[in-house]
């Protein structure tokens, strides 16, 4: 009886070990991905960023930036609802971590903004990516439900050989004005 005893207290305290690694392993993932993505999150991004711009700096190579944001999000929120938005940027996200490369970091900026860090990747290499990227999303748009959801993106690419750009936040802001000039001259075009 007594062995048993022990024998189960034992058990009880592997039990409570065992939920205490899980639940710091998901803390630990909760710190540095996004909940609804699965992406990293933006304050990772920022601190791979660094990383990755000091890499540049120090080995003189290439470094590229996109920003990208989802064409008509607001739209698909309101006619399908945040459940489709939110399958949406899920789709999105996971779209953008398989055509990229190991090497490349995908991470979500903040509601349908998403920033790619393209390590050794100059910005002519990085905009023929981004341009692969939104022939995919017209390809394979997204499936919900019973509906087909077109998937549209623009973007926007930025490189450390950019003359503005003195340090990894210039990065950031030179790719997301890049970024607002395609969308503000698509809206003047009727694209």
């Amino acid at each position: 009886h007594l062995r048993r005893s022990w024998a189960m207290t034992l058990e009880r305290q592997v039990s409570i070990c065992l939920s205490n690694v899980i639940a710091h392993e998901r803390l630990k993932w909760l710190a540095v991905r996004d909940p609804l993505t699965g992406l990293l999150n933006r304050r990772i991004m920022e601190s791979v960023l660094k990383r990755e711009f000091k890499r540049a700096q120090r080995y003189k190579s290439p470094l590229s930036l996109a920003f990208i944001d989802m064409d008509d999000f607001k739209n698909i929120n309101d006619r399908y609802g945040h459940e489709c938005g939110d399958a949406l940027l899920k789709y999105v996200a996971g779209q953008l971590a398989q055509i990229t490369r190991d090497s490349d970091v995908v991470a979500r900026y903040g509601g349908d903004e998403f920033v790619i860090i393209l390590p050794a990747t100059p910005a002519q290499e990085a905009s023929k990516l981004l341009q692969r990227l939104q022939q995919h999303f017209r390809d394979k748009p997204m499936r919900y439900s019973e509906r087909v959801i077109a998937v549209s993106v623009s973007f926007g690419v930025a490189s450390v050989t950019d003359e503005e750009v003195a340090d990894p936040e210039s990065l950031l802001r030179a790719a997301d004005a890049v970024l607002y000039r395609t969308k503000k001259n698509r809206k003047k075009t009727g694209e």
